[in-house]
């Protein structure tokens, strides 16, 4: 679970998304576990009864077969018991000749009387010892001979019967079947009889098969495939081994599972085997995944259905639980809850209430300090000395200062009673930058007369920016840190040089001094708010204008410093201020 945190979240947060999650457990695990023990029966029953059907066509296959066979057999004994043909065919007559001819045709004509399928579907041929020919139909066989490898293998075969396939009409259409049996008379061989049958033959005893679905493979009684129906790169040794060393029911042709039926038929001893692709067995496999699917669908908007009306109630409930806190909140009235259930809701409820009282009686007793408070700041105001007093003091020793033409005593006196002003009637916390930098001057003013030495302070901010707002204040610890440590021990004339522009909605301010410098561990001291002594640059008044920066503009304020150690030191400040923003929208009256 630690590798998916936010949906871990998720769930921990949303009520509704662990009900979801609960009713859908509820609800599918089931579906899935009748799924599970269902699915391979419904694939076994599917098996078997695909096999069973298999097992029924084979036989139909095989009772056609032996009637064909029973057929053909009683041709051919039909054709050796008629003594005249036996008689022509021990006779080594010239087929030349009228009487031969005769002969001849009198044979050929007696074979296709026998057909009791038609000259195309199933044709006869004798093959004499004298390589005289009489077919009823089959011009192929004319070109056999009764030496030929085919009379060879038929001689070979007896007394029994020789089966093989053969090309008989081109070398492009299906092949035909060829029965083949010898004639004898006194253990000598008069002659070979070929019946072909046609593939149109037998495609009618296997028209119900397809090629592609049910694949049918016969084998005479030697295992060696006489027809088949279907197509393979396989050669037929190849596909009869791999029929023969199947082990069960299942066979594998080219990568692709069969379920193969295989039974031999009782008269012929022919062997039929039919090979059914799995994919067809199980075609309706498909479907049964497409119900499980809807099922599954069904049950998920069920229970999203159950859960949103079962955490609609909920919701509405808690929703009135939280608008009556909210109004407590905003307006101090109590909560008014009406359950009709005295379940864990009502207890919530409840406990809000009491949090209510509790809460109001805490404000009652801020109140009553709070007023004790003020009080005792008036008092204490009230024993300070009036600021207007002052005002007024001030005033004359300004007027006696002019008077008697001291200059430095009238200039910091009139400095001094505007820092006052100032201070003391500025009651707010922003001033504008314009404020701020008489202020500076003011305080620059009387500065130099404790210092004695000459300090200027050179501005160079332009007329827009000065009515843009700065905390009260904040610029004067800086300038005094340059008085005080900048130019201790200066010999030279002290210049402070204060820029200020603004660039993206951020205010910067840039003070520079021409003094000694800082060195590097002070500036750090200073950046992590670590010094605590005045021997450092940074006394408690830089710490607390960098907190005041904090607090008023959380993390959107930069404040740095830079200095070779020798000559100069540079502070900036930035922080946010819309452009046409002044101090008056910044409570700076």
């Amino acid at each position: 679970m630690e590798k998916y945190p936010k949906l871990v979240h998720y769930f921990k947060s949303h009520f509704n998304a662990r009900l979801v999650l609960l009713l859908l457990i509820n609800g599918i695990v089931p579906v899935l576990l009748i799924s599970l023990t269902t699915y391979p029966f419904w694939f076994r029953t599917m098996r078997s009864k695909e096999l069973t059907f298999t097992y029924s066509r084979i036989s139909t296959i095989n009772q056609a077969l032996d009637s064909l066979t029973t057929d053909i057999e009683q041709n051919i004994t039909h054709i050796f018991s008629n003594e005249n043909i036996r008689s022509y065919l021990k006779d080594n007559y010239d087929e030349v000749t009228v009487e031969g001819h005769k002969k001849h045709m009198l044979i050929e004509n007696f074979l296709k009387s026998i057909s009791n399928y038609g000259e195309v579907a199933c044709s006869y041929t004798l093959i004499d010892r004298y390589d005289r020919i009489y077919t009823n139909g089959s011009n192929v066989n004319r070109l056999q001979n009764f030496d030929g490898p085919l009379c060879e293998n038929i001689k070979q075969a007896s007394p029994g019967t020789y089966c093989t396939e053969r090309n008989l009409y081109s070398t492009d259409s299906q092949k035909a079947l060829t029965y083949g049996r010898v004639l004898k008379e006194d253990d000598e061989i008069l002659a070979v009889i070929l019946v072909d049958i046609s593939p149109e033959l037998l495609h009618s005893i296997l028209g119900d098969y397809d090629g592609e679905n049910y694949q049918v493979f016969i084998a005479n009684p030697n295992n060696e495939l006489i027809y088949t129906n279907a197509i393979h790169s396989l050669s037929k040794p190849e596909i009869m081994e791999h029929l023969l060393s199947a082990q069960g029911t299942t066979v594998t042709l080219e990568r692709e599972p069969y379920e193969m039926a295989h039974a031999s038929s009782l008269l012929s001893n022919y062997h039929t085997y039919v090979l059914v692709p799995h994919t067809y067995i199980y075609k309706d496999s498909g479907n049964i995944r497409i119900l499980f699917v809807i099922i599954l669908i069904l049950v998920f908007l069920q229970t999203i259905t159950c859960s949103r009306i079962i955490s609609k109630s909920l919701s509405r409930k808690i929703l009135l639980i939280k608008n009556e806190l909210l109004r407590f909140i905003t307006t101090r009235e109590k909560s008014v809850f009406h359950h009709k259930n005295n379940d864990e809701l009502k207890e919530i409820s409840d406990g809000i209430v009491y949090l209510e009282n509790e809460i109001d009686k805490m404000l009652e007793e801020i109140q009553s300090n709070a007023e004790k408070q003020r009080r005792l700041e008036l008092q204490t105001l009230q024993q300070q000395l009036n600021p207007h007093m002052i005002y007024n003091a001030l005033n004359t020793i300004t007027q006696l200062a002019s008077l008697q033409g001291v200059k430095n005593i009238e200039e910091v006196s009139l400095a001094f009673t505007r820092m006052l002003k100032l201070v003391s009637k500025n009651t707010e916390n922003f001033v504008t930058l314009r404020q701020e930098i008489g202020f500076i001057k003011d305080y620059i003013s009387i500065k130099k007369y404790n210092n004695f030495q000459d300090i200027t302070l050179q501005c160079d901010v332009a007329d827009p920016l000065l009515e843009l707002p700065v905390l009260k204040l904040l610029l004067q610890p800086f300038i005094e840190n340059c008085i005080k440590h900048g130019f201790s021990n200066f010999e030279k004339d002290g210049i402070i040089f204060l820029y200020a522009y603004l660039e993206e909605e951020q205010l910067h301010i840039i003070i520079e001094d021409n003094g000694s410098g800082i060195r590097k561990d002070q500036i750090d001291q200073i950046l992590s708010l670590s010094c605590q002594t005045e021997e450092t640059y940074s006394n408690i008044g830089i710490r607390t204008c960098i907190e005041r920066l904090r607090l008023q503009y959380g993390s959107r304020f930069t404040f740095s410093i830079a200095s070779d150690g020798q000559t100069f030191t540079r502070i900036l400040l930035s922080y946010p201020v819309k452009e046409d923003s002044h101090a008056s929208d910044t409570s700076c009256r």
